[in-house]
């Protein structure tokens, strides 16, 4: 499997990284605005293959993306403490469309990955950009939140995370939307369960919720940056369409209909497979969910129309 990462940041290479270890990706070109960061971190991976399944890893260009089965952009500015990921927007488009431009150009028939944030938005402009297929196309979206709310609520009951199942949909940021109506443990009913252990207060769930949704800004606060477990997670996700396990994960993805969201990548559960997104699972949510779920595809809309007339403003200023 030949696997191109775009931007050598903290994500970046720590995803070069996890996919080194994961040892399915055999050929892995580095490609970063600084040649020289890319050109140490191949020389850094490479001396620890030794250890791991040889594998070809080199710093590149665009046109060294040729043949590569996926891509994953993580190149962008980072995320400053106490900044929102639509803040992030103005400062990541631009960048994301010229990526969009060269990744068309030399390997069209790749599926893309989208890491940087804001993820949602800078999906959708990577696929007007690029005009590639949207099954090929989507954002890591909210695999990590989701993976995050199932080990919160793992720790809080004493369970494995791996059989917590509950999902966290819509933006990858502060609108994001915990689907209660469908979590269970081991098969249980979420509420079920909580009814028998009858030693949680009525706002545990919120807890949860909120504690998702501030993960990141308190590893930034912390650290500057998150990039571990992302790098787990699109690795997770890499792995799932080498082996074409068809998985059903909370990508982000472009809806042209769903449940009255369109013309908008946010993340709902789809399967995916060697050939990309192939099913887009419309879930039943209730009242609530499905209001805020709408809500939060609203957000996201509002951050590209924002996006897109001032880049129409400024072409006016330009003459």
């Amino acid at each position: 499997m030949k696997v191109g990462i775009i931007g050598l940041g903290r994500v970046g290479s720590s995803t070069a990284f996890a996919l080194l270890m994961k040892g399915f990706a055999r050929e892995m070109v580095l490609i970063d605005v600084d040649k020289k960061r890319a050109e140490g971190d191949a020389l850094d991976l490479i001396h620890g293959t030794p250890f791991t399944r040889r594998a070809n890893i080199y710093a590149g260009e665009y046109e060294d993306l040729k043949g590569s089965d996926v891509i994953i952009v993580a190149a962008g500015v980072p995320q400053k403490p106490g900044e929102t990921r639509l803040q992030l927007l103005g400062r990541n488009a631009r960048v994301m469309e010229e990526i969009a431009r060269n990744v068309s150009k030399y390997s069209p028939e790749s599926i893309v990955i989208v890491v940087t944030n804001p993820v949602d938005v800078l999906t959708y402009f990577f696929l007007k950009e690029s005009k590639m297929d949207p099954r090929k196309v989507f954002g890591s979206g909210t695999v990590l939140d989701t993976a995050r709310l199932r080990t919160l609520i793992a720790q809080h009951c004493g369970f494995s995370p791996k059989s917590v199942h509950v999902y966290v949909i819509g933006e990858h940021g502060d609108s994001e939307v915990p689907v209660w109506s469908g979590a269970m443990i081991g098969g249980i009913p979420l509420k079920n369960m909580c009814e028998i252990c009858n030693r949680c207060d009525a706002n545990i769930l919120k807890e949860f919720a909120e504690k998702t949704k501030r993960a990141a800004y308190e590893i930034i606060e912390r650290k500057g940056a998150t990039h571990y477990a992302i790098a787990l997670a699109v690795s997770d996700i890499v792995e799932t369409i080498f082996f074409d396990e068809k998985r059903v994960l909370t990508l982000s993805v472009y809806l042209e209909n769903y449940l009255g969201v369109e013309d908008v990548c946010i993340s709902v559960p789809v399967t995916l497979g060697k050939s990309g997104v192939e099913r887009i699972l419309e879930i039943e949510l209730d009242e609530e969910e499905l209001e805020a779920f709408r809500n939060s595809a609203n957000i996201l809309k509002s951050a590209i129309n924002e996006i897109t007339a001032n880049d129409y403003g400024d072409q006016n200023e330009r003459g």
